[in-house]
């Protein structure tokens, strides 16, 4: 019965099943179909390693992007408002950008 509860309530808040292709230690986000799974592997200042991927587990993003707004300390699932061109979108304004590389 605590199982099929469970199942339920994931379905209502609109948290999809984690596809193969998607880590553990990635967690859900965001809402609806601008939901997303988000890993944070660290952060240096304003510089996060992230790796994203959509709901059915294809990878959006991946590498070091920048902070773009309101300083930070962790992200949390609920900060998540969506992925648009590429960068992390959070409620507050706040973007994570990709980072361009270092030119030698």
């Amino acid at each position: 019965m605590t199982a099929v509860l469970a199942v339920l309530l994931t379905g209502c808040r609109g948290v999809p099943a984690r596809p193969a292709s998607v880590p553990a230690e990635a967690v859900w986000g965001g809402a609806g179909r601008q939901g997303l799974f988000l890993k944070v592997d660290g952060h240096q200042g304003t510089l996060w390693q992230l790796q994203v991927w959509d709901r059915k587990g294809q990878l959006l993003g991946s590498g070091t992007f920048r902070l773009r707004g309101f300083a930070k300390a962790r992200i949390i699932p609920e900060e998540i408002l969506g992925w648009e061109q590429g960068a992390l979108h959070l409620k507050d304004g706040t973007w994570l950008v990709p980072e361009a590389p270092a030119s030698k």
